[in-house]
């Protein structure tokens, strides 16, 4: 630890509390870690310790002439001359200039990390010289003081104090990360956003680890970011060889062929992102959301990795993370989704998450939300939902529709054409068309034959009552 990043005067304790008093409106997180044991004297302990009392009493900070009162007060019934320095502290707060209180509440925390380093440093100390080791817990003090101000930025937002923030958090260009793909952008003009879940959802054998293989490296392409691969169902070097020949343009076939020309065009080709794609692979149903979590921390530390997108191929591939044998499967099934949305949440990425849809959607024209495969709880997790929908013809043709049919941010029922090289590996979304629901949607649905059985008995029943 660089102990000479700790370097504030009594000067700037002052320097806080007057701001504390003078602005309790913009102070009002910081007076929530404050202690009088962090404030060097006699007399600002004493300021500290009485205008936190009367905090703590009336639920708002004093001013200064209140302030003043009240703790002169408390302390002339212990002592007269403590009572005068506090008074004459409080009134020298009175008249410090505050004009620079965004400067100083940036350094606050900092101050107050130091100032609480520091008494735990002297309490191991005196714990050491008086032979009291075994009365106090010294990791545990340098761990609670490092941890003070930690807590400050999950206090939420207030609307009246953060508007700002808020709007230059969210209105940065970089704040969400951009598809590449002009018709997605259009329809997420901000990108997506960090701790949205993102799923593709298709049959069996329809492009599922192709889009998001393309969407990884459009991203990458389009962007000075990263994005983290995890292929749950391929071998990482497969899912990297596929993304070579879509950056490339070679077959498979054809870097067999000739691998160490393929050496050379890839090196070029790898050339034209501005990011990377880090693959992880695991073998089906071997890893869960918190060892991706895990090694993406890792790699993330390791390699300094700015990543704003993780792909896990696929959502059926991955363990839950505690198998809980009584629970029912769409419910570990739908807690997959949870935990890799809250993933995003934590390392401010999206997270693409392609899965199967049920075999009911099979031989529809586009998914709904009853399609996902387990659990429709699912559809109430999700950001957005693609589906990834080519019939038998469209499949010769090497044709792919994409159907947003679920959008949290934005329109909803979004239908886009596209073509497919599935040697290169390689998706296009060309153009918007109409979105034509199901015919089969609107028709009745069939009796059941169980129904029909007993409505056949009653009638027969009823006939040899007449007879």
């Amino acid at each position: 630890m660089r102990w000479e990043t700790y370097n504030f005067t009594n000067d700037f304790q002052d320097a806080i509390l007057a701001c504390l008093i003078r602005h309790p409106g913009d102070f009002y997180a910081f007076g929530e870690i404050i202690k009088p044991e962090y404030f060097s004297g006699a007399a600002a302990n004493e300021a500290v310790h009485r205008a936190l009392e009367y905090k703590r009493k009336y639920g708002k900070w004093p001013n200064f002439g209140t302030l003043a009162n009240f703790a002169f007060h408390k302390a002339a019934r212990v002592n007269v001359d403590h009572a005068n320095d506090t008074l004459d502290y409080v009134e020298k707060l009175a008249e410090i200039d505050t004009s620079d209180k965004s400067a100083i509440l940036d350094l606050s925390v900092t101050f107050a990390k130091e100032r609480a380093l520091y008494d735990a440093l002297k309490k191991i100390h005196a714990a050491q010289v008086e032979g009291k080791r075994d009365e106090i817990n010294p990791t545990k003090l340098i761990e609670e003081a490092m941890s003070v101000g930690m807590n400050l930025a999950e206090l939420g937002l207030s609307l009246y104090h953060h508007t700002d923030e808020v709007l230059d958090k969210v209105g940065d260009r970089t704040y969400g990360v951009m598809t590449g793909y002009k018709l997605f952008d259009d329809l997420w003009k901000f990108g997506w956003c960090p701790g949205w879940l993102i799923v593709p959802l298709a049959p069996p054998k329809r492009f599922k680890t192709a889009f998001a293989i393309n969407l990884a490296l459009s991203i990458v392409q389009h962007q000075d970011v990263d994005v983290l691969y995890y292929a749950c169902e391929i071998s990482q070097e497969l899912a990297a060889l596929r993304a070579i020949t879509n950056l490339t343009g070679w077959t498979q076939e054809q870097i067999w062929v000739n691998i160490e020309k393929a050496k050379i065009v890839a090196k070029e080709a790898v050339k034209t992102m501005f990011g990377t794609v880090w693959f992880k692979g695991y073998p089906s149903k071997s890893t869960s959301i918190s060892e991706i979590r895990a090694h993406a921390k890792q790699v993330i530390g390791v390699y300094g990795l700015r990543p704003k997108a993780i792909v896990i191929d696929y959502a059926e591939t991955v363990r839950p993370d505690t198998v809980d044998k009584k629970a029912p499967d769409w419910r570990q099934q739908a807690d997959i989704y949870t935990q890799a949305r809250a993933l995003g949440a934590e390392l401010g990425c999206c997270v693409i998450m392609p899965d199967r849809c049920n075999k009911e959607t099979v031989g529809r024209q586009v998914p709904n939300m009853k399609s996902f495969q387990g659990a429709f709880e699912k559809a109430g997790i999700v950001d957005a939902a693609i589906g990834l929908c080519s019939t038998d013809d469209e499949y010769l043709q090497h044709r792919l529709r994409y159907f947003v049919f679920l959008n949290r941010h934005g329109d909803a029922y979004k239908h886009f054409d596209g073509k497919v090289d599935p040697e290169r590996m390689k998706l296009t979304v060309d153009k918007e068309i109409d979105f034509k629901p199901d015919e089969d949607e609107d028709e009745p649905k069939p009796r059941r034959k169980s129904h029909i059985v007993r409505r056949m008995a009653k009638e027969a029943e009823k006939t040899q009552r007449e007879d």
